[in-house]
């Protein structure tokens, strides 16, 4: 009886115990299910795309029936439109008033040599605008630079009669100009060069008649002139006139002749706008070395060449002045005997460094900055910037024309400083500008 108890007890208690493992075995199962993660690697295919040709239907063009006129689309005509100008009277008589110090003006206008503003007009408020033999500028500040060396003076320009009118306009056209703009005036040859004024003045009656008594004796025809009665020695004697001073050896500046030092002064002026009146970019150079040798014969057929060109040069005179004409004039002893003489030998010449107009504008912007404040930046009237600048030109040549380098050196350097050039050949010329302007 025991042993078949013994038997029923293990029976029922191993069906229990193989559900217990079972549950297990799928509890453990169904986790490692879980832990495990499908990746599924896609790999996308390129596409390339053809395009595939179309047919399409041609269609045919019906023709127009009735007839189309396309007219021209009319440009309208530029219309005038008038405007009232008003200009103002110089020689109106106003109240002899005390002027205000302006702005920027030290000490105000009128001090030194020159006229102050006590016969002027009203005050104008645009920047003036100043126009010489058809080459206009800009500014409050006006300096002209007059060549007064005798190849101003050559036949083949209008002789001595162009230079006249050179300078008869000159005082017409500073007549003009505003009292509120200052200007000064300057003349220079070769080796040498004046000013008028100590520093800008106004552009007042009194100022521009100086201007004309210093320019007038300038190469002026008189009866019995001499053969070189011109030059410079003969500018007038105005009080306040003087030689032109300072040392402007900057960068590759080294020997001041012809119109650098004039230049050079503007720029220490602060002037807005230069006019030089040349007949050419002159002898600017820098002496580096000497002439190559001569033998005594070549020397001598030179010396009697120049003696034979003296006679005939005076000769020639002679007539001239018995015609009532004014006398030849020649540049140098090598223009002279070229013109008499045009198969003799020239003598060699020493070597020569040539200023360039790049060496002249960055000489004329080193002196401005260097320039004292003593000078006014400007009339406080404008709003022009400080350090601004322009160098017009008006180049008189012979009616052959000017040289190639001559011509070339003057337009580079008004393109350097902003400015304007032109040149005028002969009589006929300079008076056409005179009075187009």
């Amino acid at each position: 009886m025991s042993g078949k108890k013994k038997n029923r007890y293990f029976a029922k208690h191993a069906k229990s115990s193989a559900a217990v493992v079972s549950l297990g075995i799928h509890a453990i199962l169904l986790v490692v299910a879980l832990s495990f993660v499908a990746v599924t690697v896609i790999q996308k295919e390129e596409q390339n795309f053809e395009a595939k040709a179309v047919t399409r239907p041609k269609i045919k063009l019906n023709k127009l029936q009735a007839p189309m006129k396309m007219e021209k689309k009319r440009k309208p005509k530029p219309k005038l439109r008038k405007r009232l100008v008003v200009k103002p009277k110089l020689n109106q008589k106003i109240p002899d008033i005390k002027m205000p110090e302006i702005t920027g003006v030290k000490g105000g206008f009128g001090s030194g040599a020159g006229d102050g503003l006590g016969g002027g007009g009203g005050v104008g408020f645009s920047m003036p605008e100043i126009n010489i033999f058809g080459v206009k500028g800009k500014g409050e500040k006006i300096f002209i630079i007059l060549d007064s060396s005798p190849s101003m003076m050559v036949d083949q320009m209008g002789g001595i009669p162009s230079y006249t009118l050179i300078k008869e306009e000159l005082v017409k056209i500073l007549g003009k100009l505003s009292p509120t703009v200052l200007f000064n005036i300057a003349v220079y040859e070769i080796g040498s060069s004046k000013v008028l004024f100590p520093k800008m003045v106004p552009a007042t009656q009194g100022n521009v008649a100086k201007v004309k008594e210093w320019l007038d004796p300038l190469n002026a025809v008189s009866t019995g002139m001499g053969d070189r009665d011109y030059g410079i020695r003969t500018l007038g004697s105005v009080q306040g006139s003087q030689t032109v001073q300072g040392d402007f050896k900057v960068g590759k500046i080294e020997d001041q002749r012809e119109w650098v030092k004039p230049v050079m002064h503007s720029m220490e002026e602060k002037a807005d706008a230069v006019f030089l009146l040349s007949h050419g970019w002159g002898t600017l150079w820098a002496t580096i070395g000497a002439a190559d040798e001569w033998s005594e014969s070549k020397w001598e057929r030179w010396n009697k060449a120049v003696a034979d060109s003296n006679q005939r040069h005076k000769e020639e005179n002679e007539k001239r002045r018995s015609n009532g004409e004014a006398p030849r004039v020649f540049r140098d002893k090598r223009h002279m005997v070229r013109t008499y003489y045009p198969s003799v030998e020239q003598p060699p010449a020493t070597k020569k460094y040539h200023y360039t107009p790049k060496d002249m504008a960055d000489a004329m912007e080193v002196v401005r900055k260097k320039a004292k404040s003593g000078v006014p930046a400007s009339s406080g009237i404008g709003n022009k910037r400080k350090g601004e600048f322009s160098v017009n030109v008006v180049h008189f040549i012979k009616k052959s024309g000017a040289t190639e380098r001559d011509e070339g050196q003057f337009r580079q350097l008004t393109r350097e400083c902003d400015g304007e050039y032109r040149t005028l050949s002969g009589f006929e010329a300079i008076k056409g500008a005179a009075s187009a302007e």
